[in-house]
Order: structure tokens, then sequence, then C-alpha cells
């Protein structure tokens, strides 16, 4: 996996090479434009003077003598060979004329065009010598009088200057260039670095995070804005498993707590029957038999929600007839329900069907149907049906004793209302292998206190609606 600094820096070094690239193209072409234009510039007046002197009288009819009547800067470039300037004239015929001394052996190029149009006003043509110099061409016609013929003339300058100017700014650019590109990189170093000492500072956070430091919460004073909700995130997901952590502290010690003292009241009647066995009763062997019920009870309890927990991926769906599964369930409580003199209400229609996973659901209805003919009042009425389309099943019993906060811990192993604790036979692991199951088939289990009465409400999520 590559970091953050490789990937910035893959990006953005390649992107600034390209931006240099381009800015020195840029510069190098508009330089290369205006040595050109100064060069053509320079070729023009050369090209003017060449034509005035050339139209003056002479005192003689025939060939044009180059070396009457020029200025005397220009005849002294045209009689340098190492100048740059060259003149040479044509006859209409193409026989050369005459040239300049710069020229020595060389011979401009004759531009076919301008045999065949006698331009005037000239073309202006790249060219080169036969040495390998490069030079920049004007060719002109210039029309003769009475007394002299029309010739063709070129006159040219030695771009060698131009050549060399361009390479060296070209070198400059590519100096340039390459320190824009170090330069710019070192900067993008050093900042990336800067930039990631929160995330190096968060890391080291989160490394000292331990089962023992989960209430400290990671720092957010100087973290950058695009960091601070994955440190808002992380300390939501600290103060959540603080929660956890506190509620598996807090089973094992009730765990501890109902499995000693079932144990104990076996140790000590056993150790007393053995000491005494002509004192020991029937009594004594029945309440031996009562607390290894109780501890396999717990013990199964357990077990179960081991199974639920372990069975979310094996969801078996099917079509479930929801009124005859909870007559069977209310079945299984019938004795209970008839001692404690209470009335069961079922008003969910007969043809209601749910798709669902009967043996999960079995074991939600069941342990709701359970909880309520347990703690409710004797005599009093549990109401069983579906509120909406949104509600698989709801079940209504009173609860005088339960209050609000007792709906943020009831769904915890091994709760149960303290003035409810002493004389029941449940463990406090219904309602939690409930919701585990509950959450096995992706639905919700909400309990609501409205008045004295609890609501006990199975439905699907809000997302499925």
């Amino acid at each position: 996996m590559k970091s953050i600094r490789s990937k910035l820096l893959i990006w953005l070094v390649p992107s600034f090479v390209i931006i240099a690239i381009l800015a020195g193209s840029l510069l190098y072409f508009s330089e290369q434009r205006r040595l050109n234009a100064s060069l053509n510039n320079e070729l023009n007046e050369f090209s003017r003077i060449m034509k005035l002197t050339l139209m003056r009288p002479t005192p003689r009819f025939g060939a044009v003598v180059i070396e009457q009547g020029f200025a005397s800067s220009t005849k002294l470039k045209l009689n340098d060979v190492e100048s740059g300037y060259y003149l040479q004239t044509w006859g209409l015929n193409g026989q050369t004329l005459s040239k300049s001394i710069s020229l020595g052996s060389e011979q401009l190029h004759l531009s076919e065009e301008l045999v065949a149009t006698n331009n005037v006003d000239g073309i202006q043509f790249n060219s080169q010598l036969s040495s390998g110099a490069d030079i920049r061409v004007h060719s002109f016609t210039l029309k003769g009088g009475p007394r002299r013929p029309a010739i063709n003339v070129s006159v040219a300058i030695n771009r060698e200057d131009i050549n060399q100017r361009l390479s060296a700014f070209a070198f400059q650019l590519l100096l340039g260039g390459l320190f824009f590109c170090s330069l710019l990189s070192a900067i993008l170093i050093v900042v990336i670095k800067r930039a990631l000492i929160p995330i190096h500072d968060l890391s080291e956070q989160v490394a000292n995070v331990e089962a023992g430091s989960l209430h400290n919460r990671l720092v957010e004073v100087d973290v950058p804005a695009e960091i601070t909700p994955l440190v808002a995130r992380l300390n939501q997901l600290l103060a959540r498993l603080e929660q956890s952590f506190a509620r598996e502290r807090q089973f094992n010690n009730d765990l501890a707590h109902e499995l000693r003292t079932p144990l104990a009241a076996m140790r000590t009647t056993s150790e007393v029957a053995l000491k005494w066995p002509e004192q020991s009763s029937t009594e004594d062997f029945h309440y031996i038999a009562e607390s290894s019920a109780q501890l396999q009870q717990t013990i199964d309890g357990l077990l179960s929600l081991a199974r639920v927990e372990n069975s979310r991926a094996e969801v078996l769906l099917e079509q479930v007839n929801l009124a005859s599964l909870v007559g069977e369930c209310i079945s299984l409580h019938t004795n209970q329900i008839n001692q404690r003199n209470m009335t069961i209400i079922q008003l969910i229609d007969d043809g209601y069907c749910v798709l669902s996973d009967p043996r999960l659901l079995r074991m939600i209805i069941s342990n709701l149907i359970s909880n309520a003919v347990e703690y409710a009042p004797e005599n009093s009425e549990i109401t069983i049906d579906s509120e909406s389309r949104y509600s698989v099943i709801r079940v209504v019993n009173d609860a005088p004793n339960l209050n609000r906060d007792d709906l943020n811990t009831m769904f915890d192993r091994l709760w149960r209302k303290d003035l409810s604790r002493t004389g029941t036979k449940h463990v406090g692991l219904g309602l939690s292998i409930a919701q585990s199951a509950t959450q096995a088939l992706s639905l919700e289990l909400i309990a609501e206190l409205h008045g004295q009465q609890l609501y006990m409400n199975l439905k699907y999520p809000i997302e499925a609606k």
C-alpha cells in the first residue's frame, strides 16, 4: 500500500515538470518569434538600402556594379567575409551578374517562385549556404529602365547569431526548469511532512489505547478540519468500546454471583449431609435439586445465547403464520398463566404471515411472552397484536415496577429488576436471547414505557420501510 506522501509526490512532481515544460516552451517560442521579427526588420532595411542604391542612375549602360553608391557602412559589411551580410544579383536569364565579396565562393539560392513571378516586393525564406550556415534571404526583382535591364536580387543575413542566442536561451530555460522543479519538490516534501504530523500524532494516541485507558479520548485540538471527523468517529468508537467493556465486566460479576450462590448452597447442604447423615431430610435433597436446576437453567441460557449469536449466517427465511406461532408459544406457558390468573388477549389475524426464520422468531416471541407472564402483576392482562404493517408483533403488559432507566439495561445479560430478583426462576437471559435473535433477523426490538405499561415491539428497521 502506497503512503499518502508517495501518492502526492507521484502526482504532483510530474505535474510540476509538465508545467515547467509548457512554460519553458512558451518562453522559447516567444523569444524565437521576437528574434525572427528583429531579423526580418533588419533584412527589410537591408533590402530597402539595396533597392535605393541599385536604382540610382549609372554613368554607362551594362551590368550593375555593386561598389558604386553604397553607403560606406553597407559596403564594409558586403566586403567583409565575417559580417554575415550577403548580396547576389542575377539577370533574367539566370546568369549571375555580381555578388558581394562576403559570399566568397558561396552562392545564394535563386528562388524559382521569384523567377516565375518577377515579384517586385520580394519573398523571404530560410536557406542554407553550401558551408552549412543558416541564412535568412529576401529576394526581389528590380525593374530596369530604358537604359537598365531588370535584374533579380537576393540579400541575406546569417542566422548564426540568432541560433546561438536561442540555444543559450534554451539552456537557461532548461536550468531554470530543473531548479524550479527541484525547489518545488523540496517544498512539497517539507509541506507534506508537516501536513502529516497530525496523522502521526493521532496514530501515536491510538497506539497507546488499552483496555484500561478506554475512558481517555483522542485530542481534537490543533487537528486539521479534514481529520476532525475521523477523530470524532474514533472517540465515538472508544466510547462504545468503553461501554462494551463495562458491560462485559458487569456480566462477569453477575455470572460469578449467579453461579456462586447456588454452588455455595449445594456445597454447604452436601457437607452437612455427609457429616450428619442422620439429620438430613428430604427438603435438603430438594434444595440441592432446585439449586442444580437453577445452575442448569443459567448454563442453558448462556448456551442458547451463544448459539443464536453464532447462527446469524444460517438464517433460513420462509413464510410463517404468526397467529399459529404465537399460539404455540402461549401454550408453553399455560400453567404459569393459569397459576397467576392472567389473561392473554391475542389480536393477530389468523392469516397474517411474515417472511422470517421460524426457529429464531419462535425464540423471540416465546421469551417476550415468558418475560411478560413472569413480571406482570397477577390477575393482569397481556395483549399481543401487530400495531401496523411495519410491526411484526407487539406484546403489552403492566409493569408498575419499571422506570425509563430500566429500558437502557433490560436487554443486558443476567439483568433482572432488583425487586423481582428474589424467588424468580428466570436467570435474566431471556431478553438478551430475544435481542440477539432479533439482530440475526435484521429486525428491531424496541422497549417503550407508556405510563405503567411496557410495550415490546418487534418491527422492521426504518430503512426497510
